[in-house]
């Protein structure tokens, strides 16, 4: 059962690490209501230890939401399982969705359905703080009052002596069956009830709410999209197919720029994107969890993995690399190359075998693997960026869009860029304010570029790496991972993206699939896998027992 770990600071605002990403939050009620409805959308059980300063209580939330004390053995369970996870961790993610990895496709039932494809990226960091965020909100000072000191010394005069009214409060708990631990459950709840209800009212136009704030860095023009009746399958590319290949019916498929993989229930069959032609075959007890784009000591290579053994097949090689993962180990290729955990230690792929890599310092937590360096970060920040390979550190100070926002999310990072949430003190990732998505350089910090956008909007979304690595989408906002510079806002058009493949982006329009390239949505019905960006071909499954490759026009 997945735990998430809730932090009361010293200013009562409260830090929350669950799903692999910290958020900050203003209150216990908040962080409660942001925990129902994370289970909510989850469709999973969910344990909260909840640290007040050292008063440790353990509540459980159900699938539908519902709040209740978790047993102590249960928890214990739960804990014993996510012992080596971390704050951070994003699991199986699974396996990097949405970093450049993919789960396998299943067959289409309708061979004229557009793909479901979608995926999601939870690989985002960082660790607990060792102290308070800063930015918090003050509590307001009662004012004095002489006629309503009064009235409560009258009151208490009444009602008896601190010990009488505190015994008589105990009979009556006892009287109905209660008990201080239920009692507590139950106020928690009436806060989370009141806190998932408010922030929809605090965060309209008419409250003090924080105000929208302008990007202070440009971002790419965008043109108007125009709709178009594509006459191949893909446009941009060929109407005559370079190759096809004939699948099981019942196969599983997913394709990279490195090749194109197909499983079926006792084998795996990778084929070359170029040609279709079959690059390596092997029977499996199990289908593989993941497969994705990755370098391995310079070589490009995809890598898959199948319970606690990866395979890494390297450009030009019929026969690929096999690793033995620590068990458990979880995987994540929000970088560059794949960044293996297993507790604190932390490995990638290499030709001879597992690499090891430096530990962060503690408070830290890793978020990506970009070569020969490896990024980490606490929750208020600065990142530490290592050389796996001297252990040299440098420290990165992310440039603010405005010198009253705080981090309020980190989202992601990796390929040179950093994701980011900010706000206003007392904004959360589901509190209804207006926030600032930003992305930064992995370089030297400072901003590509910044979207005034809402919680509401962009509060738990993930940030979904295309394949090929050339755009990203995240909510409405499809980004180029080349410059960090907003694409498209596909809230004008009211577009919905799915994973890009390459320049080539998936989407739905009024409920019209279409593909979406440059400023052109073209309407084809096509189940659109990978394009790739060297050799130039596209990659399609048509109707259920056909591989497709389609050369570029250029």
């Amino acid at each position: 059962m997945p735990i998430a770990h809730v932090r009361v600071a010293a200013d009562r605002t409260v830090q929350v690490t669950a799903a692999g990403t910290m958020s900050q939050h203003p209150d216990v009620g908040a962080a409660i209501a942001h925990l129902t409805a994370l289970a909510r959308e989850q469709g999973s059980e969910l344990t909260v230890k909840l640290d007040d300063h050292g008063a440790q209580r353990t509540l459980h939330i159900d699938a539908s939401g519902r709040l209740r004390t978790a047993p102590e053995a249960e928890v214990a369970s739960a804990a014993e399982g996510t012992a080596d996870a971390g704050p951070g961790d994003d699991g199986e993610d699974p396996e990097g969705i949405g970093s450049g990895a993919h789960v396998l496709q299943h067959p289409l039932t309708d061979p004229e359905a557009q793909s479901d494809y979608p995926v999601r990226d939870r690989f985002s960091g960082p660790a607990d703080p060792t102290g308070p965020p800063t930015g918090s909100i003050p509590e307001q000072k009662s004012r004095h009052n002489p006629s309503r000191q009064q009235a409560d010394r009258q009151r208490q005069a009444q009602a008896g002596t601190p010990r009488r009214r505190a015994k008589r409060a105990r009979s009556r708990l006892q009287m109905r069956g209660l008990t201080v631990p239920t009692l507590v459950l139950a106020i928690l709840l009436i806060i989370a009830l009141a806190a998932y209800i408010m922030p929809r009212i605090i965060g309209t136009p008419e409250s003090q709410a924080p105000e929208s704030i302008p990007a202070a860095h440009g971002a790419a023009t965008q043109q108007s999209l125009s709709m178009a009746t594509g006459s191949s399958a893909v446009p941009g590319f060929e109407a005559t197919p370079a190759w096809e290949e004939t699948i099981p019916p019942d196969a599983s498929v997913t394709a990279t720029a490195r090749g194109v993989v197909v499983v079926t229930n006792s084998q795996l069959q990778v084929l070359d994107a170029r040609t279709g032609q079959q690059r390596f075959e092997t029977d499996i007890d199990e289908p593989p969890s993941f497969a994705v784009d990755t370098v391995i000591d310079g070589r490009s290579a995809l890598v898959w993995r199948i319970g606690d053994r990866a395979y890494a097949l390297v450009d030009g090689s019929q026969q690929p690399y096999e690793y033995a993962l620590p068990s458990g180990a979880r995987i994540s290729s929000a970088g560059t190359n794949v960044l293996i955990k297993n507790g604190d230690e932390l490995s990638t792929f290499a030709r001879d075998g597992l690499t090891r890599l430096p530990t962060p310092a503690a408070g830290s937590t890793p978020m990506a693997l970009d070569g020969a360096e490896l990024v980490s970060a606490t929750f208020a920040g600065p990142l530490t960026v290592t050389d796996v390979e001297s252990g040299e550190e440098r420290t990165l100070d992310l440039e603010a869009p405005r010198d009253d926002l705080q981090i309020i999310r980190w989202v992601t990072a990796g390929h040179g860029k950093v994701v980011t949430l900010w706000g206003q003190p007392g904004a959360s990732t589901n509190s209804g304010h207006r926030i600032q998505l930003v992305v930064h350089s992995l370089s030297d910090g400072t901003i590509a570029s910044t979207v005034s956008t809402t919680t509401d909007t962009v509060g738990e979304a993930d940030w979904v790496r295309g394949q090929g690595y050339q755009l990203a989408v995240i909510g409405p906002y499809l980004f180029s991972m080349e410059d960090g510079l907003l694409v498209r806002d596909g809230s004008e058009s009211n577009a919905r993206f799915s994973e890009p493949r390459g320049h080539v982006v998936p989407a739905v329009i009024d409920n019209t699939p279409v593909l979406v390239s440059a400023d052109t949505a073209w309407q084809v019905r096509t189940n659109l896998l990978a394009v790739t960006a060297a050799d130039g071909y596209a990659i399609t499954r048509e109707g259920t027992d056909r591989v497709v490759g389609y050369r570029s026009e250029q």
